[in-house]
């Protein structure tokens, strides 16, 4: 599909014809209106890369580009780094949603909140899920992101995955309607204030659409799998006021099946195990990689509060036996029929702006804009943990109970799986709204102005099938045969997966809601004038502007969740904050803060060519800094500096330092003292256990016991945010160069390479140490004292045979751990950009265009805490039995399956008549993720994917306007690579396989 915009002059001018003397400001005007109307400019840049007539055209225009600057036209312009991705290049990409389309871009880092909610394997509402796909550039992380839309604000996704990681949803970004999208490489917070510290993404919609409409249907199908999708995109263009007014309206709707487990073997199976040259195979028999619940059961029992014993059904006989189940007849969770890898999505996208000249000096601008997702994912079977919170006592006169059992005080059941209950729905509601209206003009005095108000909402609704607690115990400790039977085991025939016996779970099988509401509330005004002042290198340009902005972010959880509803255990006393299985409790948060400021902006020339200095032919400077006061977070002022200067025609150096600032997020700030159920691994107990002979090595002790016990104990971590923490302060700076030889004769075309170095300090980032109980194994061992951060309960008479000969005072099971957020040492970041386009003219075989865009991230450098350093110093000197790869590593690039050092993508676009060719590379670099049992880092290759598409157009008979479009993604259909524990990394790479396209469109 083709939209057909205006040029500036027929779009922006008003019907009628202006005075010759206003030339100059309506000139002004005109560049003023890019920054809500910039998708006229984008698609004269289009027609110009098309024809090396027009190259000139679009160099202007580049020039003008109002993105990290408030001044239209400003010469300074030139020094911000900015990178503009075109439609065409959107549409090489291949991608059906944001997060496709984000991941393909370069520039761009790990997606860490996706639709799969992969936190627990998606079956934990903790963490954001549905149609969601987080923005994160520079890989500095989502929330140093910020988001634009047409120049403003946007609102962000109101579900986090924990904590301070907030993000903008990548997903409710309309991509067919996508003009182009700006990326600003650069710290501007003193543009655009909190939030724009590795930069700022500005989507560029179309607008001042041609009377006429287009319509687009696509299908596309995973070529070894269950996904497919369609789409239905469309627009529409209508002048009103003979000519004065112009609506535009962009819509789309789409459903894709899920993909399923089922459809790649390293998600078919838990059952995982890696080789010693970096790959991994199917273990489907082995004891690697499946969890440690199972229907065959683990039931303790206790008589006067003591364990008596461990019991649990054969699966060969269905016979109940002394001991737990072996590893080998644990649940193999994701082979369960019918698990998907990725939601099944619905959805529409509807965007409208429209635009009056009221008269030659002012005009009325609006946007309208909604979004609506639904997603369904099926989760494995329900299990319930044994631990604090999560305490499950059968009494000894259940129904069910075997006699063998019955002389117990109260048996507990730990890891259960309950097969019978069948996999589980999980439907999340995803809404976001946008309202905006404003005014611009201009003034006789050569002034240009504009306010508007703006609202933006979003909503997610998230509901979980899962297992009510107190129903359960109820159900189960019933004394006729109506009573629940976790004695049954599974199936004999299928030892992993199902149940021979099922019993009915529909009495306390339920499902807990989770409603996150974000609201963003804006109006602004700002003025500008890019000849202020004349002096001998030319015009002084200036911009001013104040914003006012309210936001709001409310978290309701389930009232078996957030503690309404709590579950008081019979036989412990025990009270569990959540009644829901396998959730830890969460509180509803609700916080709001206003935040108003003030900018100023001045574009200053210090030499124009006109003057003749010697290797400058310009030299501009950008002067900003803004101001803003939070009403929860203080106030704070922010400059920035830029410089541009144009040696000649051919070559531009360009540089800027800035400060930033980042307010924490509001459900971080809002939050009280959050409780996290886990399972966590104990170090201290293996390190004995290694001491003492009992187990060769760190990994093989962690294989050998399962969730729950001693070694992985079920712990109740406790996260606080004190008054004492601080907003987030940053320094940036950005060095580059950009050389377009325009000497070069005609026939050669027009090449534009550019190099940038960037560099971003984040001076007292917010955050938790995360390794307290590796810490409180380093002081047990070295130093004989303990961490007060883990709670530990009474050591017992096993915990003291475990300790034995070690020398080693004797450590009880960990309880509770305590998380603190803090201002941590300063993060530093640093990369280089490099980028190169090259477009040929018309020839006799077409039109050819090679663009190739590379980012490396050459640092990511935090210094650990103190109690980090002094574990991997033990674990390197051997005085800690422990595996902990890259525990002590400051600098984080490549490591911890995350951060990459290169990402890159090439694409080569062929135009002939009325085809269009386009083959796309996109490559990621290797990472390191896990290790071996010897300690070797395990590494994680790097990976290219490519994608190629061939479209048809027609420009003649009962055809005209029509275009058809064939491709594919992946087209090698190479999977993803794997890390140490055989699981794909979900920030960087996607499941399925090669992914071919349709389309068909028609404009008229």
């Amino acid at each position: 599909m083709k939209l057909v915009l205006r040029s500036h002059s027929s779009v922006q001018r008003p019907w009628y014809n202006l005075r010759p003397q206003r030339a100059r400001r309506r000139r002004l005007a005109l560049a003023l209106c890019t920054l809500l109307a910039p998708a006229a400019e984008a698609a004269e840049e289009k027609q110009a890369s098309a024809a090396h007539a027009h190259e000139g055209n679009a160099r202007l225009l580049d020039k003008v580009s109002v993105l990290g600057s408030q001044i239209a036209g400003g010469g300074a312009q030139a020094a911000l780094p900015v990178v503009a991705v075109d439609r065409e290049q959107i549409e090489s990409t291949g991608a059906t949603n944001g997060n496709e389309l984000f991941r393909s871009l370069p520039q761009f880092g790990d997606v860490a909140v996706t639709e799969k909610g992969t936190t627990n394997a998606g079956r934990n509402s903790n963490v954001a899920r549905g149609d969601v796909g987080s923005i994160n550039l520079r890989n500095l992380g989502a929330k140093y992101t910020l988001l634009l839309v047409n120049g403003r604000r946007t609102v962000q996704h109101p579900i986090s995955n924990s904590g301070d990681d907030t993000t903008y949803n990548a997903n409710a970004i309309p991509t067919f309607g996508l003009e182009r999208i700006n990326l600003l490489l650069d710290g501007a917070a003193s543009i655009y204030g909190s939030d724009a510290v590795a930069g700022v993404v500005d989507l560029v919609t179309p607008a001042n659409l041609q009377n006429g409409g287009g319509v687009r249907l696509d299908y596309g199908k995973v070529s070894d799998g269950h996904r497919e999708d369609v789409s239905l995109d469309g627009y529409l263009g209508s002048d009103f006021a003979d000519g004065r007014g112009n609506i535009s309206l962009l819509y789309g709707f789409s459903t894709r099946t899920a993909q399923r487990n089922s459809d790649a073997w390293f998600t078919a199976t838990d059952g995982r195990r890696p080789l010693g040259d970096g790959t991994s195979v199917p273990d489907p028999n082995g004891s690697t990689g499946f969890s440690t619940r199972t229907p065959w059961g683990h039931f303790d029992t206790y008589a006067n509060g003591r364990r008596t014993g461990s019991w649990s059904i054969d699966p060969a006989t269905g016979a109940l036996v002394s001991g737990t189940v072996p590893t080998r007849y644990h649940y193999d969770s994701a082979a369960e029929p019918g698990i998907t890898s990725a939601p099944a999505i619905r959805k529409g996208n509807v965007f409208a702006s429209g635009r009056f000249d009221i008269n030659d000096s002012l005009q009325l601008f609006g946007e309208l804009a909604y979004y609506r997702a639904r997603s369904e994912s099926w989760v494995s079977s329900e299990s319930g943990f044994g631990g604090e919170g999560f305490l499950l006592h059968i009494r000894p006169d259940a129904y069910w109970v075997p006699e063998a059992l019955r002389g117990a005080d109260a048996i507990r059941l730990l890891n259960y799986q309950f097969a019978d209950s069948g996999i589980r729905r999980v439907t999340v509601d995803n809404e976001q709204s946008r309202v905006l209206l404003g005014v611009r003009g201009w003034t006789e005095g050569g002034w240009n102005w504009e306010s508007a108000l703006l609202y933006s909402r979003a909503r997610s609704t998230d509901v979980q099938q899962g297992g009510l607690t107190d129903a359960f115990i109820e159900a189960v400790n019933r004394t006729d045969a109506s009573a629940y039977n976790p004695f049954s085991g599974g199936d004999p025939a299928s030892i992993r997966v199902g149940d021979a016996t099922p019993y009915d779970t529909s009495s306390f099988i339920g499902e807990a809601t989770r409603v996150g509401t974000s609201e963003l509330a804006l109006w602004d005004f700002k003025i500008d004038r890019s000849d202020l002042l004349t002096w001998y290198a030319g015009d002084i340009g200036v911009a001013a502007g104040v914003e006012y902005r309210y936001e709001s972010r409310s978290d309701d959880r389930d009232g078996n969740i957030d503690g309404s509803h709590p579950y008081t255990d019979w036989y412990t006393g025990t009270v569990a904050p959540s009644n829901f299985f396998t959730h830890s409790p969460r509180p509803d948060v609700h916080g709001s803060r206003n935040v108003t400021s003030a900018l100023v902006e001045l574009a200053i020339p210090l030499v124009s060519a006109a003057q003749g200095v010697p290797l400058v032919q310009s030299l501009d400077l950008q002067v900003a800094a803004r101001w803003e006061d939070y009403s929860d977070a203080g106030k704070v002022a922010k400059p920035k500096l830029a410089a541009a200067w144009k040696v000649n025609d051919s070559l531009l150096l360009r540089g800027s330092v800035s400060g930033g600032f980042r307010a924490p997020g509001l459900e971080l700030v809002n939050s009280p003292p959050t409780y996290g159920f886990g399972f966590n691994n104990d170090a201290i107990r293996c390190h004995a256990l290694i001491a003492k002979g009992a187990q060769p090595n760190y990994s093989a002790c962690l294989n050998a016991y399962s969730s729950g016990s001693a070694v992985k104990p079920s712990v109740s971590s406790v996260t606080s945010y004190g008054d004492d923490v601080k907003p987030e302060t940053t320094r940036q700076s950005s060095w580059g160069a950009v050389f377009e030889p325009r000497f070069l004769p005609e026939r050669f075309g027009s090449i534009s390479m550019s190099v940038d170095t960037w560099r971003v300090k984040v001076e007292n980032p917010i955050s938790t140490m995360g390794e307290e109980l590796l810490y409180d194994a380093y002081l047990r061992v070295v130093e004989g004292t303990s961490n007060p951060n883990v709670v530990r309960a009474q050591a017992t008479a096993e915990d003291i045979a475990l300790f034995a000969g070690t020398g080693l005072e004797p450590a009880g099971v960990v309880t509770n751990i305590y998380n603190r957020y803090q201002n941590r040492s300063p993060l530093t970041a640093s990369g280089m950009d490099y980028n190169f386009n090259w477009r040929l003219p018309d020839t006799a075989w077409g039109r050819f265009a090679l663009l190739v865009s590379v980012s490396q991230l050459k640092e990511y450098t935090q210094q650990k805490p103190a109690e980090v350093q002094e574990v991997a110093a033990a674990i390197a000197s051997g005085a800690l039995n422990i595996i902990a790869p890259d525990l002590g590593a400051a600098n984080e690039v490549g490591i911890n399956g995350a951060k990459p050092e290169w990402r890159a993508s090439a694409t080569l676009i062929w135009n002939l008549k009325d085809w269009t060719v386009r083959l796309r590379d996109d490559y990621i670099d290797s990472v390191r993720a896990g290790a071996y049992a010897d300690g070797r880092p395990y590494v994680v290759a790097s990976t290219q994917r490519w994608a190629l598409s061939v479209k048809k157009e027609f420009h003649a008979g009962l055809l005209q306007g029509a275009a058809v479009e064939v491709g594919a993604r992946n087209l090698f259909n190479k999977e993803p690579p794997l890390n140490a524990s055989g699981n794909y990394l979900s920030a960087l790479h996607e499941t399925y396989g090669r992914y071919i396209h349709l389309g068909i469109s028609k404009n008229w």
